[in-house]
């Protein structure tokens, strides 16, 4: 339920009540204002005379710059309004969290603490966050399987951090002969990684996480000859709002390893399906290229590296995994975690 703010009245029986109403405007106009513009240049945070900002009713003006060297270069840091005893003056100070968000005086306010009481104002400084959190205590969402979504958040101070699908996982090299290695496929293992602290103050927030990338085929075999491995897919980025991780890189083939060596291919757009090119009049006797053994393109592994057989057939190299980008939502992947930050 909503409550009317009635207009002042300007007749002659209702001054007083006139005055009343106006003065509860002009209060709620005010409640939660900050016009203070910090400023960070990396060392040092600065405030400029000037500003102003509400604490429990009270309005003050930066009468004098406030300029405060940072602990830590590196560290995000919140502004604290300490006022004086009797409420007539305040001071500045630096926190490494905010308050958490009062509706009612719409602003972020200790809860506890040293500062309890005590407002934030609505501004962070550049750097990480210090004692980043984990796991379930303070977190509001958690997802790591492919996913686009809208989420709706409180307002208030958040961290979040997300991790890319994984990739990059280099398919096995083969050695020929007894005992020889087998081309193992690729694995997808590698991920890249964005944080952000940020303030939510509207309706929805956009969210992606992306897949892993699929493992590589390992290399097929007959008798003592063997084929490399294909790399993974590539690993398909996560994204916040304005913040990505970027998408990692799809693995490379493995190689050939003996007496014919011969190369995987690389993972990527465009990618070659494995062709061999043969020189010599017949096939056992050639010297051979294997160019992209197995299947590699848009986002797949590169195929691992192919070979002729002690038998004369071509054994083709694993195939490169299907790359992160490609694959259905629900797919396991990256990550995207959001901390609510206050006290």
């Amino acid at each position: 339920m909503l409550q009317l703010l009635r207009n002042p009245d300007y007749r002659p029986a209702g001054v007083v009540d006139g005055y009343m109403r106006q003065n509860t405007h002009i209060y709620a106009g005010r409640v939660g204002l900050d016009t203070t513009s910090p400023m960070d240049n990396g060392t040092t945070i600065t405030i400029p005379f000037g500003g102003v900002v509400e604490v429990n009713g009270h309005i003050y003006t930066v009468s004098n710059p406030f300029e405060r060297t940072k602990p830590n270069p590196n560290t995000a840091y919140w502004i604290v309004v300490i006022p004086s005893a009797d409420g007539t003056t305040a001071e500045f100070d630096l926190v490494t969290r905010p308050g958490v968000w009062s509706p009612d005086k719409n602003g972020c306010y200790f809860t506890s603490g040293d500062f309890d009481n005590r407002r934030t104002l609505d501004w962070v400084s550049r750097g990480t966050l210090a004692n980043i959190p984990t796991g379930a205590a303070g977190r509001v969402y958690h997802e790591n399987t492919k996913r686009t979504e809208s989420i709706s958040l409180r307002r208030g101070w958040y961290y979040v951090s997300l991790q890319s699908g994984a990739g990059a996982g280099n398919g096995g090299n083969s050695t020929q002969g007894t005992g020889g290695a087998i081309g193992t496929g690729g694995v997808a293992n590698a991920r890249n990684t964005a944080e952000m602290v940020f303030f939510a103050d509207k309706p929805l927030h956009n969210i992606r996480i992306g897949a892993d990338g699929q493992n590589g085929a390992q290399g097929p075999t007959s008798g003592t000859t063997r084929a490399g491995g294909g790399g993974s897919g590539a690993g398909e980025e996560s994204v916040f709002e304005n913040i990505s991780t970027g998408f990692v890189p799809p693995g490379q083939g493995g190689n050939v390893n003996g007496n014919n060596s011969v190369s995987g291919g690389l993972g990527g757009n465009p990618g070659s399906n494995g062709d061999m090119v043969f020189f010599g009049n017949d096939l056992e006797s050639s010297m051979f290229l294997a160019v992209n053994g197995g299947r590699s393109g848009d986002f797949f592994g590169g195929g691992g590296g192919s070979v002729i057989s002690s038998g004369g057939g071509i054994l083709r190299g694993g195939n490169g995994g299907q790359g992160g980008q490609s694959r259905p939502a629900g797919t396991p992947g990256g990550t995207c975690s959001i901390w609510a930050l206050g006290n």
